[in-house]
Parts: C-alpha cells; structure tokens; sequence
C-alpha cells in the first residue's frame, strides 16, 4: 500500500517536471544578434526589418544555424514548423518560423511580426 502511495507520487512528480519543462521550452526562443555567437556573421551585420525580405531571411537562417549548431541536440533544437525572434543589430525585431532545417533560406518571417528600432536619446540605435 505505501509502495502505491509512493509511486503515485513519483509519477505525479515526473509530470509536474514535464509540464514545467515543455512550458519554459514553449515560452519561446529569442536570438539577439548581437550576442558574441552571432555579431560576426555576414548575412545579419546590417540587417534590420527594413532589409529586404531576402536579407532578412539570409540572416534568420544563418542564426538559426548558428544556434541549433552551439545547442546540446541540434536535430531537435528550431525543428521545422518552431519559431523564434530575432533582434537585429539595430535593436529591431521580428518573428521567423522555421520552414526547413537543411535549407539555407529555411525560415520565413511571420508578417505583422516586425518592431521597428526603439527610440534613444541619441536617435535611433
């Protein structure tokens, strides 16, 4: 009987960790270019939502690439059909949905999805 009882617990545990585990891993990626894995690459240096659509989904793939390359399984990490945001250097951002992990323009962004730059102080970033 406190066999069952223990049991019961442990898979209630099991599922609670699960549900808690796939929620923060639903809650979303956010690739800031500007981060030291990605300020080097060629196709996102001066690319912001401005940049023609075949820029902006050079460069999206290029940091998708990039991170599912720098993560612990990267055939599960930005699967086809996941989507992600990608702050451009400028600080301008937009959603991209991943439409093929072999291709080299494999993403698409997601219309109505793009923030222009935030206004500073000295102007625009």
């Amino acid at each position: 009987m406190k066999n069952e009882a223990v049991v019961r617990r442990v898979k209630l545990l099991f599922w609670t960790t699960l549900f808690a585990a796939y929620s923060v891993a639903a809650a979303g990626v956010v690739i800031d270019v500007l981060g030291k894995d990605y300020r080097g690459m060629s196709a996102v240096t001066a690319t912001s939502v401005n940049s023609p659509l075949e820029k902006r989904v050079a460069g999206a793939a290029q940091v998708a690439a990039a991170y599912r390359a720098g993560s612990g399984a990267p055939f599960a990490t930005l699967p086809t059909g996941s989507s992600f945001r990608v702050i451009w250097p400028d600080g301008s951002s937009e959603y991209v949905t991943v439409i093929s992990v072999s291709s080299s323009d494999g993403v698409r962004p997601i219309p109505g999805t793009q923030q222009p730059a935030p206004e500073s102080p000295q102007g625009p970033r």
